[in-house]
């Protein structure tokens, strides 16, 4: 099934041209007659199934396709639709199909039978062979004869159920009186949806404080994981206790402790984005899932939310604001901590029973205090934790840069500024700070690829700052954008190191709508030539950082091979196999550079994976098993931090994943798989089953060839299996297999 969207032309409510059509109305009753029941037996029972197939199902789509297969099992139907019938425009609108694709070009003669029936309110046959004029109504369908089926909600009509044949023989009577029962179940069913979509908006808010309850979060939970699991982007769920709760509403009274609860659910709410879920659990018990968060973003939030409760004043004795609360916080992330829902849950509740444990007032994060695979490391392995720690050591110059602007400007009595930086490869623009703008626009968040604008390229241009009072001021023509500007004064100055343009920086909405002036521009310039400083001196901090990052982990792997002897050549291998596909595919040097150092350490994980299991020579258990395919994501932590390895993180992270979805740590499938992953996914394989591990033998060359064409389209991309068996099948490019 599919979801198009149709708009219709003039002809398409042409009630004129309908009245003209009046053949096609079906004026035989659609009740099924005693005759005819005996002849019926199958898809008679077939449709007392209905309701029972459909009755559980809750979105719209998964209905239609039940319907629809119904429809092909009782009346050999060959391509249907149903059709919306919108109020708010004069057309249809949101169809959903199956075999059929609706033109996006002039659909009117595709929505004719579904607007017809419901136009007359009646059934509507159409038959190309009887009716030659109709042909075209047919053709749009790829089918030569159509019934359509008007279906209504409170005597309303709300759209319309198609259905069709191809190449077979037309409906038959009998078959339309079938799907005529179909269609009043379909109606049923969606009279119930639209009742049971209005009530549960209600069942999934708590009556107290108007935050989603405990069964809406479950659900929203489990989204979560799922859209984690395919975007690889992490998420952060915090469980969230009042401190004293108990005690406190003894002392004053439930009314009392309604009023701080109610309190604190606006506290929560008003700290976080709109796209974050919170909810109440019960009781005092209170949590949040931060989307697209790792532990510091947790971290900050959390602090925020303890600083804010614990400053507010609730009622005490008499009603009067005297007394204070304080709440404890657990952190758990996903999939750092945990890859399964129930598990996180149980994590950030362990993590929210040590703050309280401590006394309260405070955050805990699990990966602090406890190891993330749940199981003691046998003595002499490295602890996660000191892991974890290690890989979050590089300084983070974005940071200081918000905390220097964000300084200046209330020097200034700026509401919003922002640092944008050129890079010197590409030449595209960076937003590396942001302050003063909405939450949760993309375009605003630092590292955001941004447009220059006029004003940012007239400065980078003439290398001069703008100091402008008012628009007539600007030097060129500009078109002000008022989306959060107050005023159309604003400071823009250039940022450089000598002959060298970095960026520029902007500043705007001055307190009180007061105009900027050439003595603010002298009072900022310092604070300028002291960021384009840091941002100069950033680059080669950066390209240090990231020599000596890499230089560590390389190293790592080496260790790694010195330790496991079994492993002793593998990453080599790999990135030339990597590197040599790639240059077959026509890789650019940046992506051959991304590729090559995400093969030379896509094994680090396993510096967290015990011993035990890396030299087991038996088949590995299930929790074993488990515990070893962590080894991607622990190499992905590692490599966290570290600037310029983001292309190369993500083929670590995603090198096991194969084509099919068979693969961890996220099961992706197809085109949600990187391409340097998916070219490190079959170097990593072929090399692997070639070489011995402890548990098992390597292949010879030709086996493992065969074995990879035996899994093109299934685990492997095909044209990356076409380019590296082109590579490896030349004879002078076959390898020596290892033993």
């Amino acid at each position: 099934m599919h979801l198009v969207v149709a708009k219709c032309n003039g002809d398409f409510m042409n009630t004129h041209r309908y009245q003209s059509m009046r053949q096609c109305l079906v004026d035989f009753p659609l009740e099924i007659t005693p005759s005819e029941i005996g002849t019926l037996a199958k898809p008679v029972n077939i449709l007392f199934k209905a309701a029972h197939l459909i009755g559980p199902l809750r979105e719209l789509d998964s209905i239609f396709e039940t319907i629809f297969d119904i429809a092909e099992e009782i009346a050999d139907v060959e391509c249907c639709a149903y059709i919306p019938e919108t109020r708010i425009s004069n057309g249809l609108t949101g169809i959903s199909a199956r075999h059929v694709i609706p033109p996006k070009e002039e659909p009117s003669e595709f929505l004719t039978p579904a607007a017809m029936g419901i136009h007359f309110g009646k059934t509507i046959h159409i038959d190309s062979k009887k009716d030659p004029s109709l042909l075209s109504i047919c053709e749009s369908w790829q089918a030569t004869s159509l019934v359509a089926f008007p279906l209504r909600v409170d005597l309303e009509p709300v759209g319309a159920l198609v259905f069709g044949k191809k190449k077979t023989h037309p409906f038959t009577t009998v078959q339309i009186k079938l799907l005529f029962a179909l269609a009043i179940q379909a109606e049923s069913t969606l009279i119930q949806h639209e009742s049971v979509k209005a009530l549960s908006f209600y069942s999934f808010l708590d009556p107290l404080t108007h935050l989603y309850n405990r069964r809406f979060f479950d659900s929203q939970l489990e989204k979560e994981v799922l859209r984690s699991q395919r975007s690889g982007k992490p998420f952060a769920l915090l469980m969230i206790d009042i401190d004293g709760f108990k005690a406190y509403n003894d002392i004053f009274l439930h009314s009392s402790g309604d009023i701080a609860l109610q309190e604190f659910a606006t506290i929560l709410q008003s700290s976080v984005r709109e796209v974050d879920t919170v909810a109440r659990l019960g009781g005092d018990e209170f949590t949040v899932i931060l989307v697209e968060s790792d532990a510091f973003g947790a971290q900050d939030l959390s602090q925020r939310i303890i600083e804010k409760f614990g400053n507010h004043l609730l009622p005490g004795v008499d009603q009067k604001r005297t007394e204070r609360l304080t709440v404890s916080i657990g952190i758990s992330t996903f999939p750092g901590d945990s890859f399964d829902r129930m598990d996180l849950l149980e994590k950030a509740d362990r993590a929210l029973f040590m703050a309280k444990s401590e006394g309260g007032k405070r955050f805990s994060l699990f990966q602090d205090v406890s190891d993330i695979l749940s199981v003691q490391p046998p003595s002499g392995e490295l602890p996660l934790q000191k892991i974890y720690r290690a890989a979050h050591s590089v300084m983070d110059i974005d940071k200081f840069l918000e905390i220097i602007l964000f300084t200046a400007m209330k020097g200034l009595e700026a509401e919003r500024g922002s640092i944008i930086v050129i890079d010197p490869v590409s030449g595209n623009y960076f937003l590396r700070a942001a302050i003063g703008f909405p939450n949760g626009k993309e375009q605003v968040l630092p590292g955001a690829s941004v447009s220059p604008g006029s004003v940012t390229s007239w400065v980078l241009e003439h290398n001069t700052p703008l100091v402008i009072s008012k628009v007539e001021e600007i030097p060129f023509p500009l078109q002000m954008k008022k989306t959060g500007y107050f005023t159309d004064s604003f400071l823009s100055i250039p940022l450089n190191m000598g002959d060298q343009i970095l960026g520029a920086l902007h500043l705007t909405n001055r307190k009180n709508a007061d105009r900027f002036t050439r003595k603010d521009l002298d009072a900022f310039q310092p604070i300028a030539r002291k960021i384009a400083w840091i941002l100069f001196q950033g680059k080669e901090f950066q390209e240090n950082i990231k020599r000596f990052s890499t230089s560590i982990l390389h190293s790592l792997s080496s260790a790694l091979e010195m330790r496991f002897p079994f492993l002793s050549g593998h990453s080599e291998r790999v990135r030339d196999l990597c590197l040599r596909v790639g240059k077959r595919m026509g890789l650019g040097a940046e992506e051959l550079g991304d590729l090559g150092t995400a093969a030379s350490l896509h094994d680090i994980g396993n510096v967290g994976i015990p011993g035990a299991i890396l030299l087991k020579n038996r088949t590995l258990t299930d929790r074993e098993m488990e515990i070893a395919r962590k080894h991607p994501f622990l190499a992905y932590k590692l490599m966290e931090g570290v600037p310029g390895l983001q292309n190369a993180r993500r083929f670590v992270l995603e090198h096991h994943e194969f084509a099919n979805g068979s693969g961890y740590p996220y099961g992706l499938r197809g085109e949600e798989i990187s391409l340097g992953a998916k070219i490190l996914s079959l170097a990593e394989f072929y090399d692997s089953i070639t070489s011995e591990r402890p548990h098992r033998g390597g292949l010879h060359h030709e086996e493992a060839i065969q074995f990879v064409k035996n899994s093109r389209q299934n685990l492997f991309d095909d044209g990356i299996c076409f380019a590296f068996l082109e590579e490896l099948c030349t004879p002078a490019n076959i390898p020596i297999t290892k033993k």
